[in-house]
């Protein structure tokens, strides 16, 4: 049952208890038991009985009066007649239960004056000290509530983004790659049949890693080296791939798909009609950042391959975004026939 609480109840609960605790041992503390008169009005059991009856007045007026009566059905005049009611009730069990008041031979023995009149044992002064603090409690409650619902709204919103942000990678992905088979099967059947094995670990990766909130750097090394090693076995001779990867972490986690829209980007623009075309990929990380980078040739007068261009760097734009807001850095040059990206991200 304990484990279903969540933990804010738990820790406003023990407060709660902390606070009347302290409440109902403060009198002790500051030592007025020292004195005998005292303890003859006020003894301990009779602490105990004003402090439950100070908690009933809080929380009948926190939880109850000011929610239903006062918020939900706005009638300010059946609450005020309510919580007088309240007050009077309350300060009556107070005065009634006092000792010394009912034994006046007691009040002569300890030199106490004679009893007052009834109405003059009134005292509600606690009682109201203990209503405003029922009024600011019920304010910042619903305060807190208020700014915790917009909050879970916003990350409902940002979850369900994310989600559809990820499930339009997959499909763009998997047209690529359908794409390069294709030609490959055109240009070299041999190596038809290691790239479809390549291509099966990463419908692997696809299907079963995606799915997990966050991958370790490991699975995202191995998942970019059988893509590189699938684009290998599609051009051979015809690019230079180098990759090159130094992750001292291995098990730091990352989102997933988040590095791959790059490398398939330099795949897509950085070979066809480009001279001697060179792609460099590096992949650094540790334990507080990522460094990735990618450089690819390309020919400034090709024109984009098809008109959806663009798909899979604007998803992980805004992915980055959502992710790691004010924790990354992404720059994108293009110089010299030279396209260059640079990530870094600082991991969680």
């Amino acid at each position: 049952m304990i484990k279903r609480l969540k933990p804010a109840v738990i820790i406003e609960v023990l407060l709660h208890l902390l606070f009347w605790a302290f409440i109902t041992v403060l009198p002790i503390l500051s030592r007025p038991y020292e004195n005998a008169a005292f303890r003859l009005i006020f003894p301990f059991w009779h602490l105990i009985l004003i402090n439950v009856l100070l908690a009933v007045q809080f929380y009948l007026n926190a939880f109850l009066l000011i929610p239903v009566v006062l918020n939900k059905n706005k009638n300010i005049w059946l609450y005020f007649a309510l919580l007088l009611l309240a007050f009077i009730s309350l300060d009556l069990i107070i005065i009634h239960t006092r000792p010394v008041m009912q034994f006046p031979r007691l009040r002569a023995m300890y030199g106490l004056p004679p009893r007052p009149p009834f109405f003059a044992n009134f005292n509600l002064l606690p009682l109201t000290a203990i209503t405003a603090a029922g009024f600011a409690y019920r304010y910042l409650a619903d305060q807190f509530r208020v700014i915790n619902n917009k909050r879970e709204i916003t990350n409902a919103a940002l979850v369900s983004e994310l989600a559809f942000l990820r499930s339009q990678i997959s499909p763009h992905f998997i047209f690529n790659v359908i794409n390069s088979v294709v030609a490959l099967s055109r240009l070299n059947p041999v190596a038809v049949e290691p790239t479809l094995i390549q291509l099966s670990k990463l419908l692997r990766y696809m299907l079963y890693i995606t799915d997990e909130e966050k991958v370790t750097m490991q699975q995202k090394t191995d998942y970019l080296g059988s893509y590189i090693e699938l684009q290998r076995l599609r051009f051979r001779d015809q690019v230079t791939v180098n990759f090159n990867f130094d992750v001292t972490e291995p098990e730091k986690t990352i989102e997933p798909m988040l590095l791959i829209p790059f490398v398939e980007n330099a795949f897509k623009y950085g070979t066809g009609d480009v001279t001697a075309p060179v792609i460099d990929i590096s992949l650094k990380a540790n334990n507080k950042l990522l460094d990735f980078k990618v450089q690819n040739t390309y020919n400034p007068n090709e024109p984009y391959k098809d008109e959806n261009h663009g798909i899979g760097l604007n998803n992980v734009k805004r992915r980055l975004e959502l992710l790691y807001p004010n924790k990354h850095s992404l720059l994108i040059t293009q110089a010299d026939n030279i396209y260059k990206v640079n990530l870094q991200i600082q991991l969680k």
